[in-house]
């Protein structure tokens, strides 16, 4: 007869027996037992129970048998999720999701602090012997799926029983790549960052995606209870649907992915995506292995101050938080591959990713998601990291050097849908929108997207955004995304903060965070420090912006291959760090972060500005012929940049 070990005391173990009589050999236990043939070891609680994991976990291993959680958590009972001892998906991760996605974290610390010994010793008043009943129904089928090779429905997942409505709902949940249990994440070595790239194809034309998204992406990734994304909300702006992601970060503490579609599907979508792309921002794909300072690796590893640091001076600023580097510093480092080495590179990991804690090691530089992407192949990551960096880049650069960029004529374009957009956001608004061929010396198009407020009404003086692509136009309705979404936004921020703004005029160290540059140049005095961009002369097809010809087709290796071609030409080397998780793996995506070093990375805050020692920033001007000669340091704009 089959054997099943039931551990607890209380109604709902009383259940379990009494369900599981009939066809099954029954051992009842205070504890968890260290001896016997069981197939499942189910612990049963009436109460909020967490010390009974170790215990069991210990026994199952012992035994080599599965074990099944069930506990009454106050208003609900929680069933599963079912752990196999050395297979991912245990009850550990179940809580590190359930525990990111909770809508007040501090709070349920808060209540756990003061009455967790009553929580985890009481049993719940909303337990009745029919919900203990419909409970033990409900494990029965779980062990009777198991003890027939089938698939139970809590492996990898978890029941949910409301005990005021007796309603269920299943909910399953990804394994944690970084679980300290069942984790999958691999040690970082250099031949896992070794690339070799592999030949793709856009599914369509122009898209420079590999595949179309599944549908089935928010089954796989959004659920309010252990979801990797926890929380949708949809609005609308501009004439755009827009959607926002909030995702329980591997750090701790949530990050939001963002959408913006011309259809309510479409916006969600790309807000799920962009999500996943943000969950790779933390450490916990892999396991770094190498701690060494920059002097003992240098042969092989990237140096830093490549990607622009700080000034003596401002390391001595009260507050600000970052340390100076140190060549004999020790420092963790993470494997990626530089496309001019042609060969893996160690790069620290304060550079590599953005969600990490505060030791001494991550006070080296202000990094954020910048040059992260997300795509359907690795090459699609790449690819997409990398127009994030040249827009980016194009953008500080026409802010920093002032560079008179010119108006693209939104008349000449091919695409009309992109006029009617243009002309539906100015008349819903009242706003007019120009856009500026921002491209730098590889010639990969990126656009600044302004919208200008003709009138004295109190409304924001300016609202600007990038975009870029391989297409022109596509890069050109990016940015018209961007600034769409923006533009209800930063009129309520405003709105409430107008006179911060106004002192932001007259102190930029004021500008601390990324909310506030939109709002300085939501100030009409702040708005004249554009009129180098939006009295310039010069004026640009669509067609002839960049060298796009050289973008065409659908093959999309190709594309990458031509893009980091460009940036090799000009003297500067593509780093691409993976950032892809079991997590990603989950949807058949891939994640990656792209440094460029030598270009400018966007930063928020103006005393986080990184524009030192990097002298490319003082040769473009005249590369791209707005000058005649290389900028001093003297002459850049020492005003905070208007990037919302």
């Amino acid at each position: 007869m089959r054997e099943v070990a039931l551990v607890g005391i209380g109604m709902i173990r009383d259940a379990i027996a009494a369900e599981l009589a009939d066809g099954w050999h029954v051992s009842c236990h205070d504890m968890a037992p260290v001896s016997g043939r069981p197939c499942l070891l189910i612990a049963a609680d009436d109460s909020w129970n967490t010390a009974r994991t170790a215990e069991m976990r210990a026994a199952a291993t012992a035994l080599a048998a599965p074990w099944l959680r069930v506990r009454v958590e106050l208003g609900q009972v929680v069933i599963g999720p079912l752990e196999t001892p050395g297979q991912a998906g245990c009850v550990s991760c179940a809580e590190r999701r359930r525990r990111r996605v909770r809508a007040d974290q501090e709070g349920h610390r808060a209540i756990w602090r003061r009455h967790g010994q009553v929580l985890r010793e009481r049993p719940s008043s909303w337990l009745t012997r029919l919900s203990a009943a419909l409970v033990a129904e409900l494990v029965a089928a779980e062990a009777a799926l198991l003890s027939e090779g089938g698939s139970p429905h809590t492996r990898q997942a978890f029941f949910r029983v409301n005990l005021e409505r007796l309603d269920v709902s299943l909910h399953p949940f990804l394994p944690d790549s970084f679980c300290g249990i069942c984790g999958d994440a691999p040690a970082d070595t250099a031949q896992l960052a070794d690339l070799v790239l592999e030949p793709r194809q856009m599914y369509r034309e122009g898209s420079f995606r590999t595949r179309d998204v599944a549908e089935d992406l928010e089954e796989l990734y959004v659920d309010a209870e252990c979801g990797l994304i926890g929380s949708i909300s949809e609005w609308t702006a501009g004439g755009l649907a827009v959607t926002s992601a909030t995702v329980g970060g591997r750090g701790g503490g949530e990050v939001v992915g963002y959408g913006r579609a011309e259809t309510r599907a479409a916006s969600r979508r790309i807000a799920v995506l962009e999500g996943l792309e943000r969950y790779g921002g933390a450490p916990g794909a892999r396991r770094p292995t190498v701690r060494a300072s920059f002097a003992e690796v240098a042969d092989h590893a990237l140096d830093p101050r490549t990607l622009g640091l700080y000034p003596p001076e401002r390391y001595r600023l009260p507050g600000f938080r970052y340390r100076p580097f140190d060549v004999n510093e020790t420092y963790t480092w993470v494997w990626g591959y530089s496309f001019a080495r042609e060969a893996p590179i160690l790069v620290p990991e304060a550079c590599a990713y953005y969600q990490h804690g505060y030791g001494h090691e991550h006070e080296l530089i202000y990094e954020i998601s910048n040059g992260c992407a997300l795509g359907g192949s690795l090459e699609e990551a790449i690819l997409h990291g990398i127009l994030e960096v040249a827009e980016r880049d194009a953008f500080l650069l026409t802010w920093y050097c002032r560079m008179p960029a010119p108006r693209i004529e939104l008349a000449a374009a091919a695409d009309h849908r992109l006029q009617l957009r243009h002309a539906s956001l100015e008349a819903e608004t009242g706003y007019a929108v120009s856009f500026y061929d921002i491209s730098v010396e590889q010639r990969i198009p990126c656009v600044w997207a302004m919208a200008v407020n003709p009138r004295d009404d109190g409304r924001p003086a300016t609202i600007s955004a990038a975009g870029s692509s391989p297409d022109p136009e596509r890069a050109m309705a990016n940015a018209l995304a961007e600034v769409a979404s923006s533009i209800v936004p930063v009129a309520d921020l405003y709105a409430r903060n107008a006179d911060r703004a106004r002192q932001m005029v007259a102190d930029p160290r004021l500008v601390e965070e990324m909310d506030d540059h939109a709002l300085l140049y939501a100030h009409p005095a702040a708005a004249r420090r554009l009129s180098f961009l939006t009295e310039s002369s010069g004026r640009r097809k669509p067609a002839d912006i960049a060298v796009p010809e050289a973008f065409t087709g659908t093959d999309l290796t190709g594309v990458l291959t031509d893009t980091v071609q460009r940036y090799l030409d000009t003297g500067l080397d593509v780093i691409v760090i993976e950032q892809t998780g079991s997590e990603h793996r989950a949807g058949g995506f891939a994640c990656v972060k792209v440094l460029i070093p030598g270009t400018l990375s966007m930063t928020f805050g103006h005393d986080n500005r990184r524009v030192d020692d990097l002298p490319r920033l003082l040769t473009v001007p005249r590369l791209l012929g707005y000058r005649d000669r290389d900028m001093t340091p003297e002459e850049l704009n020492s005003d905070p940049h208007p990037f919302p």
